[in-house]
């Protein structure tokens, strides 16, 4: 059985790779879920390889891109957009590495493993690779942001779906110190996902994001969010009302989170950022706003990744945690990532993979806390 090239079938999911403008004819290696895959132009298109060489597995992202596909350093050994290759020392010695499927959505680069998705028996003609929530409705796409995250996916996942830490760690968005005693929270699952339900006061904005978004001091900040590991995705929905019953503000939000393993102690983060401003200063002026908007949401997820970073990685168990009413979405994602994410197996050779992988560090995963019981 062949051996050489071990894809982890969470690869039969489309994960968000890279932005487009990273993507050129030299060659760009990324990993996702620990498997090494290299990116880069060719013929109009984008073309994503398994990342190493079949001759001596030199990383062909290491090489240069020509008429003739990339050509690896080492030896010189040629690939085409197929994946199949020669090396012109023995031109009768012909090779193959795995392609990966590619796809443009949103300025940013998406790809999966083809082989993987056959092999789980995922329903190709079914999948368009689309999350509900990345099409378009009342909000309209505004921008898309990136971070690289020192730590496993189920820390980021675990901050990412709680609204604590707000109070200590952001500036802008949601609830202050202050503000969670006026705070209602609730959180329920099935079997697919985890459904999330925030309202309280929301902190106060400063004064131009006042101006622009209509959202007063005194006003209710509610968000709802739905988390499924098919891949790892969160959809948030966030808007505002003038107090309790009060009537809803024009401005709104939505985003569209994908959580991708790059390995046991790395994760990548794409937000997808969707905005509703029709009736608001901010809709008047939406070209001048969008680079700040951008660089507001951009700063709050630095925030996050910066705390995330600072988690101890070998006391992730729930076993070291004592939870409170905020953590029941970290009870229940955990559990549905243990269920639909763990990596089972090697697509080309049936043995599974040993990785540390964040969801093993998990060891108490069943546990409930006190006021937790999401189960």
């Amino acid at each position: 059985m062949n051996r050489r090239w071990p894809i982890d079938d969470r690869l039969r999911y489309w994960h968000p790779a890279a932005p487009v403008s990273r993507v050129t004819t030299k060659p760009l290696a990324i990993t996702r879920c620990g498997v090494p895959i290299t990116l880069f132009k060719s013929g109009g298109g984008v073309v994503a390889l398994y990342d190493r060489c079949a001759h001596r597995r030199m990383p062909l992202s290491h090489g240069s891109v020509g008429p003739e596909g990339i050509t690896c350093p080492y030896h010189g050994c040629r690939f085409l957009a197929d994946g199949t290759g020669y090396c012109p020392t023995t031109r009768s010695h012909r090779f193959k590495v795995p392609v990966f499927e590619t796809r443009t959505l949103h300025d940013v680069v998406w790809v999966r493993s083809r082989d993987a998705a056959h092999a789980a028996s995922h329903d190709l003609a079914a999948d368009n690779g689309i999350h509900p929530g990345l099409a378009e409705d009342d909000h309209a796409f505004a921008c898309v942001v990136a971070k690289d995250i020192a730590a496993p996916l189920q820390l980021v996942v675990d901050n990412m779906t709680e609204l604590e830490h707000t109070g200590a760690v952001h500036k802008k968005l949601a609830f202050g110190i202050d503000d969670f005693g006026t705070v209602e929270t609730q959180c329920r699952h099935d079997e697919t996902r985890v459904l999330i339900f925030y309202e309280g006061r929301q902190r106060p904005f400063p004064w131009y994001l006042s101006l622009l978004s209509g959202v007063r001091r005194g006003d209710l900040y509610v968000q709802t969010a739905s988390v499924s590991f098919t891949p790892p995705c969160a959809s948030y929905r966030l808007w505002w009302t003038a107090g309790k019953g009060g009537n809803t503000r024009p401005f709104g939000l939505r985003f569209v989170n994908y959580y991708t393993e790059v390995d046991a102690a790395r994760t990548s983060l794409f937000s997808f950022v969707y905005w509703k401003t029709e009736g608001t200063l901010m809709g008047a002026l939406r070209g001048l706003c969008l680079p700040v908007f951008r660089a507001i949401v951009s700063a709050e997820l630095e925030r996050d990744k910066a705390i995330i970073e600072k988690m101890p990685q070998d006391e992730a168990a729930l076993q070291w945690f004592q939870l409170n009413r905020f953590d029941r979405p970290l009870v229940a994602t955990r559990k549905l990532m243990e269920r639909h994410y763990s990596p089972a197996r090697q697509v080309a050779t049936g043995v599974p993979l040993v990785t540390a992988t964040p969801a093993r560090l998990a060891e108490g995963i069943l546990l409930t806390c006190e006021d937790a019981a999401c189960f």
